[in-house]
């Protein structure tokens, strides 16, 4: 039996509404309130920080393009690579 929503916000994870964040290695760290991270171009995350998530530091490695990684994340620097920051 398929569980049943009142709403479809809680089938979706909506980013349009915000906007989304385009970074790479030369902009520096980023801040803002960040609920995935895609990764568009193979990177290295050196540093990155987010809202109840155990372990955080264990995300300071290197993802695949096609990569997406979900929670609140509050602050990412890359080495290298591009990302997409989808903003909530």
């Amino acid at each position: 039996m398929a569980t049943t929503f009142p709403t479809s916000s809680y089938n979706t994870v909506d980013f349009n509404s915000l906007g989304s964040v385009i970074a790479d290695s030369a902009l520096g760290s980023v801040t803002g309130r960040f609920g995935a991270i895609q990764v568009l171009q193979d990177c290295t995350i050196s540093s990155v920080a987010g809202v109840s998530i155990e372990n955080v530091s264990k995300l300071q490695t290197t993802f695949s393009a096609g990569t997406v990684l979900y929670g609140l994340f509050t602050e990412i620097t890359l080495t290298d690579g591009l990302v997409s920051l989808h903003k909530v």
